[in-house]
């Protein structure tokens, strides 16, 4: 089982009634049976029952990454959609008993790789033009 933090970078500076926020910091060595159980009571009393499949709940997973950051969850909804996604995903690794630290190293290396591939490709919107078929 991981415990250790795991520190989610976050797109861009955002501001939090009286602090800046860059990153969630995911300590991961919080998570007892209490916040399990108060994960799974606020996610099923707002009806929302995917969090069946907790580590699969983006909501169970953000509501946890609340409890363990010290960030409320209601921050964490205002998040960008990378940003949020990069949260509860991180999460959702743990719950999902793998190890959060390279499942983050690893999403967002391929988001790294994804840029690179975009400004490599980035031809001013214009395609090259079409091959005219030899006549024969």
């Amino acid at each position: 089982m991981f415990i250790g933090t795991v520190n989610v970078k976050l797109s861009s500076s955002l501001k939090w009634e009286d602090r800046d926020i860059i990153e969630i910091a995911l300590d991961f060595s919080k998570v007892k049976g209490a916040t399990i159980i108060q994960c799974e009571r606020e996610t099923f009393q707002h009806g929302n029952f995917s969090g069946v499949i907790r580590s699969q709940s983006s909501e169970y997973c953000a509501r946890m990454a609340a409890l363990i950051s010290g960030v409320p969850f209601r921050f964490l909804e205002k998040l960008p959609a990378d940003d949020y996604d990069a949260v509860w995903q991180t999460v959702g690794a743990y719950v999902g008993k793998r190890n959060p630290q390279e499942f983050y190293d690893q999403f967002t290396a391929e988001d790294e790789d994804d840029d690179e591939e975009e400004r490599a490709d980035d031809k001013g919107g214009f395609t090259e033009p079409a091959e005219t078929p030899e006549e024969k």
